[in-house]
């Protein structure tokens, strides 16, 4: 046995390495193009729904005095703007009731005392929530800008009887350097395939800088009673318990973005992907299945290039059969990514998709292994 393995090892490895790629393949033509090559209906919703903009704010003045402004400014006829300060000790409610005496439709709900058994800003969320005018609620963080005076018009047009849940997109201010750029990446992957998600009718999760929906599907599934144990999960947790194929859609115009300031270190950005990883594992089995496989192909990737190379280094007709399977991965990968990547106006990250691609698929293993440690 161990003879015809050894006999047949170049010809198993290649098939093999082909399965691997024809599975990835399989992924960006069966689901993430469904984003790559969406073309958005630019239609006006019947009516201007009242929206309430709802922001947890803690210790966030020096972020707030950049964001209120920009949020005041929206092109909209009717909404409120509404901050909660989480038990602040710096000057965020004095700098909202500063706004107040300028602006009517700001609100500021103070939160003074903590929730210890409540994680994370879910508690003060769900307040904000409560206490938001409106039916509509429109939810980003107080270190976050709106890419242009639109951004709460595009996203709530998308509301109607039917749809309940928007999606937004939230990017990474751009700077010089190879870190900016990998976290610019990173937000790109992971909008790819939560918007692709949403558009196969599987949506999975939002992102909390840039997500809409209704206060009655809020409090209609108990808010985050099932996830308040967890330091994350208010945004991809909530809505991979109550988002359908029916009740969601997707907004991505540039017009609609919000922005973030990037991660000063690697460490930060490296815990955040850790707690993502372990909530991830509270996602429903087929959600886990499929993104757990897809992460497993992209590590399989290269671990069966390098087996398959070394053994057919000596065969120009195995090495041939090799390039062009892997010349067909990078080519799918590519129109998958370029696409979306003009959609989400970060066309300048598409040369780097393969650099990227070998990173992540290091680096994601890293990650699985550590959530299994962090407390």
């Amino acid at each position: 046995m161990i003879e015809i393995i050894t006999k047949f090892l170049p010809e198993i490895l290649l098939t093999v390495f082909g399965i691997v790629v024809l599975l990835q393949i399989l992924y960006h033509t069966t689901i993430f193009n469904r984003f790559s090559f969406y073309k958005q209906k630019m239609t006006e919703p019947q009516e201007h729904l009242p929206v309430s903009i709802v922001i947890v704010a803690k210790n966030d003045a020096h972020h707030l005095i950049k964001t209120l402004p920009e949020l005041l400014a929206q092109d909209y006829p009717q909404f409120e703007v509404l901050v909660v300060n989480d038990n602040s000790n710096d000057e965020t409610p004095q700098l909202v009731k500063d706004f107040q005496y300028r602006f009517s439709n700001i609100k500021l709900v103070d939160l003074e005392s903590s929730v210890t058994n409540i994680k994370g800003k879910k508690f003060p969320l769900s307040l904000g929530i409560k206490a938001a005018t409106y039916e509509h609620v429109l939810l980003t963080d107080a270190d976050c800008v709106p890419a242009s005076n639109q951004w709460v018009r595009l996203m709530a047009r998308h509301f109607n009887d039917t749809t309940k849940i928007v999606l937004g997109f939230n990017s990474i201010r751009k700077k010089l350097g190879f870190f900016n750029a990998l976290i610019r990446f990173d937000k790109l992957h992971q909008a790819i395939q939560y918007f692709s998600y949403c558009l196969a009718k599987i949506p999975y999760m939002g992102v909390g800088q840039n997500l809409a929906y209704t206060k009655s599907i809020f409090f209609n599934n108990r808010g985050f009673a099932s996830q308040n144990h967890l330091r994350f999960g208010d945004d991809d947790l909530f809505i991979n318990q109550v988002a359908t194929g029916t009740n969601c859609t997707i907004e991505y115009q540039k017009e609609a973005h919000t922005l973030s300031r990037p991660d000063r270190s690697f460490n930060n950005w490296f815990l955040l992907k850790i707690f993502r990883s372990r909530t991830r594992k509270l996602y429903t089995k087929a959600d886990r299945f499929l993104l757990n496989f897809y992460h497993f192909l992209m590590t399989m990737f290269y671990i069966t290039l390098g087996f398959a190379i070394y053994v057919t280094l000596h065969n120009s007709i195995y090495l041939s059969v090799l390039a062009g399977i892997f010349v067909l991965k990078f080519v799918s990968q590519y129109l998958s990514f370029g696409f979306a990547a003009v959609k989400l106006n970060e066309k300048k990250l598409i040369p780097f998709v393969l650099l990227f691609d070998i990173i992540f698929s290091v680096l994601n293993p890293v990650v699985y292994i550590a959530s299994k440690f962090k407390d």
